[in-house]
């Protein structure tokens, strides 16, 4: 046991789903880490083991990158600049992203939303922009439908935004279906969580 173990903020959303974040600098330094994928790894991996309480657990990895466990649970796992996000569920699929608020996002904005949904944020701050690209990640993530276009396929409904976090309603559009989901966000100073559990 380290005398100065990284601390997760761990909550309980319902008895069998659980998400929990990390400051991964604070971990680098505990650690000793200093090469950016091997940090993001580890600290995953000692999320997961924290929420299930099992020194055995491990995280495997698909072709595409997207994480799984061996036990059958949902996982999903999300890393930017300092935080890291993962949430773990019983059952449901799940996901989960956090990004930094930065003006940057404003340049590719036209990559990942529609014209409406380009109407509806006309002079929109960048945590809004930064929320709607994190919930199309989570949608993303969570249908586990790999090569969907974000702009065409993952829609956000319109909604109003809030500095204390909310939901979010959106559509995943495939070929031959649609699928509603509720996502739920949260702003943490200058960063956007988004999470979903369907």
């Amino acid at each position: 046991m380290l005398q100065n173990e990284p601390k997760i903020q761990h909550f309980t959303l319902h008895k069998n789903l659980q998400y929990a974040l990390l400051d991964l600098e604070e971990f680098a330094l505990c650690f000793g880490l200093k090469e950016k994928r091997a940090i993001e790894k580890r600290a995953a991996l000692y999320v997961v083991k924290h929420i299930l309480k099992d020194e055995r657990a491990d995280i495997f990895y698909e072709e595409s990158g997207r994480p799984y466990l061996d036990n059958g649970m949902k996982i999903s796992v999300s890393h930017s600049y300092n935080w890291l996000a993962v949430i773990v569920s019983a059952s449901i699929e799940v996901g989960i992203d956090i990004e930094k608020v930065r003006d940057k996002i404003l340049k590719i904005k036209e990559k990942f939303l529609s014209e409406e949904e380009l109407n509806e944020l006309k002079g929109a701050s960048p945590e809004k922009y930064t929320l709607y690209w994190c919930a199309k990640e989570v949608l993303y993530k969570a249908s586990g439908v790999s090569g969907l276009i974000f702009a065409q396929q993952l829609l956000i409904e319109p909604f109003a935004f809030s500095n204390t976090g909310g939901k979010i309603k959106a559509v995943v559009k495939l070929p031959a279906s649609e699928k509603k989901h509720t996502l739920h966000y949260e702003v943490l100073n200058d960063y956007v969580l988004v999470y979903t559990f369907e």
